[in-house]
């Protein structure tokens, strides 16, 4: 016995921790190629005197010690004891010493060991027979072609079971829900980042588990590549926008290039090979233009390469009171249009019109589904010379709207990242509403970004709208879908990536205020000073109060 961190380790013998002793023939049972068990027993053959059990959907390379103790775990059977073993025909057989144990085995059929079902019967020698000359005339390559996909499931179960695990374990219970972190996890033989199917299995288990994460760790984890990263493109993770690398080995700028299409705000690469690089941080300023934070240090216009074009201007409203408007407008509207779309169907009316252009590059794929959809509604008046093509492209009202959102596939969208300009349109009392962003097709895994212009009008007293909880119907609305694209750099103001909101005026102040009064019941004073602190924002101003309640952090003094 040897002590490692605290274990005590049993040294098996045999080659390959076969589990005691070197295998042996017999000459009166040369069909098997016998393993000594665990017992005490110094045969190294199997007895023809014992039953069997069968234990089938297991690779050969499985570990049968550990294997048999988990039986006798399973089974509530400590001083059952197994008298041999071997693998034929794609099957384990255990030879019990006792057959009355037997029962309590095969009980446990359909039990998972090591993420895998397991089947286990008692042998029938008559079938056994029968099916070895049947295995023994398929092609070998045949038989380590499935052995292989077996070991490659077995050990793909094994996996996505370690990570579940260390989910479960560091996150789940974890006060600080937007950390996800998965530092040191290297010396876990069974997970590799710098396999694909690895950070596959990870992004799905995040994109489920871990939806208030905003920052996901992988320090100290022999990251050579970033490569498979682009798998997270897959999933609907906008919400993970800050990545720690520290630690690692990552050496060459072409790597982060496996990052763009993600929207991030912060990244650490120290104590990598690539921070020695002459000019690190504006190359990384340069392939990651709304990029906040690099290595633990803000981003400054000094980092950026210089350039002629000046940045992008971020959201723009005339009126903080119409920007808010638009905003719980559009906030009710995608959350419908992801969820269940016929709750927008009051949201338009008899005359609303409604069209799709589509703009594809050379990277589309023509075959997905969704893409076909596109294609065959799209308006695009340059290249649709049919007039009848044209008007039938033009729905008109909420019946032919609706129809064609059946038609339009399933979506995921995330407007914290999307640019919302809002005013009134000239001349008129019609608000206009401008979005910028992407979603994510949650059946084909595809990002696209896309505009969206509504034209919105006031919602009548007593109309369908009204009655549906709409302030506003549309009145037109215009949709371009293309392949996905990452904003650029946005105008930089105070500091900050996106403009402040205007401060509103008094008496729109007074009306929020009284809004966040009855909700929470706070005293007028107090309401107003969280909206202050707050930018005005009516509902981050209501998420603050809830998070700082939920603390005990606001006195009584503060309540009506």
């Amino acid at each position: 016995m040897s002590g490692r961190g605290g274990r005590i380790i049993k040294k098996r013998g045999g080659r390959g921790g076969g589990g005691g002793g070197r295998a042996q023939s017999n000459p009166n049972r040369n069909r098997f190629n016998v393993f000594v068990n665990r017992s005490n027993n110094n045969n190294n053959h199997v007895d023809d005197s014992y039953q069997r059990i069968c234990i089938s959907n297991l690779p050969s390379t499985t570990d049968r010690n550990d294997l048999m103790d988990f039986l006798k775990n399973k089974a509530y059977k400590p001083m059952l004891n197994f008298k041999g073993s071997e693998y034929k025909n794609s099957r384990f057989y255990f030879s019990v010493e006792k057959p009355e144990d037997i029962p309590s085995l095969v009980s446990l059929s359909g039990v998972r060991y090591g993420g895998v079902k397991v089947f286990i019967a008692k042998e029938d020698k008559s079938s056994f027979s029968q099916n070895r000359v049947v295995q023994n005339t398929a092609p070998r390559a045949n038989n380590r072609k499935i052995e292989s996909m077996k070991q490659q499931q077995f050990t793909s179960n094994k996996q996505m079971k370690l990570l579940e695990d260390h989910i479960d374990t560091n996150y789940t219970k974890s006060t600080v829900p937007e950390l996800v972190d998965f530092s040191y996890l290297y010396t876990t033989k069974e997970i590799d980042f710098n396999d694909l199917k690895t950070i596959r299995q990870l992004f799905r288990l995040v994109s489920e588990k871990c939806k208030k994460a905003t920052t996901i760790s992988f320090t100290h984890n022999s990251i050579t590549s970033l490569s498979p990263f682009k798998a997270m493109m897959t999933h609907s993770l906008d919400n993970i926008i800050n990545f720690n690398f520290d630690s690692n080995k990552i050496a060459n700028l072409s790597e982060l290039d496996n990052l763009l299409d993600l929207s991030l705000r912060e990244l650490v690469f120290t104590n990598n090979p690539i921070t020695n690089i002459p000019n690190y941080r504006m190359e990384v300023a340069r392939k990651f233009p709304d990029l906040q934070y690099l290595d633990g240090k803000e981003i400054t216009a000094e980092d950026f390469p210089p350039s002629p074009i000046p940045p992008l201007r971020s959201n723009f409203c005339d009126s903080a009171e119409r920007q808010q408007f638009a905003y719980k407008f559009l906030e009710k509207y995608f959350t419908a249009f992801d969820k269940n779309r016929s709750d927008i169907i009051t949201a338009y009316f008899d005359n609303s019109k409604f069209s799709i252009t589509y703009t594809q590059d050379g990277s589309s794929n023509p075959t997905r589904g969704s893409t076909k959809t596109y294609q065959r509604f799209n308006r695009n008046l340059k290249k649709q010379a049919d007039i009848v093509k044209k008007t039938q492209l033009l729905f008109d009202g909420y019946d032919q709207i609706y129809n064609f959102f059946k038609l339009y596939p399933t979506t995921s969208h995330y407007l914290a990242s999307s640019v919302i300009d809002t005013f009134l349109a000239p001349g008129s009392q019609y608000l206009n509403v401008v979005i910028h962003g992407h979603y994510l097709e949650t059946v084909f895994k595809t990002k696209r970004s896309f505009d969206r212009v509504f034209i919105l009008a006031p919602a009548q007293a007593g109309s369908e709208a009204a009655k549906n909880g709409w302030e506003a119907v549309i009145l037109n609305e215009q949709l371009h879908v293309r392949p996905y694209v990452r904003f650029p750099r946005l105008e930089q103001q105070n500091g900050a990536i996106a403009a402040a909101p205007a401060v509103p005026d008094a008496q729109t102040q007074e009306t929020l205020a009284q809004q966040l009064s009855i909700v929470t019941s706070l005293k007028p004073e107090f309401a107003k000073e969280c909206l202050a602190n707050n930018q005005w924002d009516l509902n981050t101003a209501l998420e603050n109060f809830k998070s700082l309640k939920e603390q005990n952090q606001i006195p009584p003094t503060c309540f009506n």
